[in-house]
């Protein structure tokens, strides 16, 4: 039976350090990383050295029109792990695939882009409006749900053909796991256990308890320590230690990626 290592990483550039580290004593000959489908021939182009990282990233910016802070947004967090692949395939052949559907990569950018006009609002009139959170966040969660469904059907279809396979992904993973035992071994790695900030604690509520199910106060508050959240993020250098910063100050309970 075919094996599948699904590797949860978190969204920060240590995880992925993490991941990269693991990689290289880990046997595989396929591996499934957060990009596009047909951006999987780029990867495996600068895999063997035909062209550079920059224009790996070149390429992926064309590809997907992505402006220039959403994509070195993603290329710091990939950084660690794009760098080791052509060294990883000095000790052993793989195909690399991206296993996220091209719609519903571009779409991440629009939520990304209506979160950030809504904490822009936030800030500017001082409140917060519960009811347009909501909204956002349903359409985000509900649109990931139908990725993932995406995602067991490439994974299905291409991991038939490998007897190895590294799937590599930030996010929940039950399900996924779930649909693919029947037919591969399928091992579950969590690389860390990190403290989630308030918005990602408000999307575990919703899909743990549903989004007309989550009072507004609650809502409310949520997003008043995103907001605060994000502070920190614009104090420090980067996310990961504007993170580390939130979780010394702020102590927040510490919840298993995953």
């Amino acid at each position: 039976m075919p094996r599948i290592n699904l590797i949860l990483a978190s969204r920060f550039r240590s995880s992925t350090e993490r991941a990269s580290i693991l990689l290289e004593t880990t046997d595989f000959d396929a591996l499934f990383l957060g990009f596009p489908e047909n951006f999987g021939e780029s990867l495996n182009l600068y895999r063997l050295g035909i062209i550079s990282e920059e224009e790996l990233w070149n390429d992926y910016i064309n590809m997907t029109g992505l402006s220039g802070p959403f994509a070195n947004s993603l290329r710091y967090r990939l950084e660690p792990l794009i760098k080791k692949l052509p060294l990883i395939a000095h000790d052993h052949d793989f195909e690399i695939y991206g296993f996220e559907d091209f719609q519903y990569h571009i779409r991440l950018r629009g939520f990304a882009e209506q979160q950030l006009l809504l904490e822009f609002k936030s800030r500017a009139t001082g409140k917060i409006n519960p009811d347009e959170w909501r909204a956002l966040l349903r359409e985000e969660l509900e649109t990931t749900k139908l990725l993932e469904e995406k995602i067991v059907n490439n994974l299905q279809e291409k991991c038939a053909k490998h007897n190895n396979s590294v799937f590599i992904c930030a996010g929940l993973v039950n399900n996924i796991k779930r649909k693919l035992s029947p037919i591969f071994n399928v091992k579950v790695i969590c690389l860390e256990r990190y403290w989630k900030s308030p918005l990602e604690v408000l999307k575990t509520l919703f899909i743990l308890k549903g989004f007309d199910n989550i009072p507004d106060n609650i809502v409310k508050l949520c997003i008043k320590q995103h907001l605060e959240y994000l502070d920190y993020i614009l104090l420090y250098d980067n996310i990961d230690t504007a993170h580390e910063a939130w979780v010394r100050e702020l102590k927040p309970y510490m919840i298993k990626k995953g």
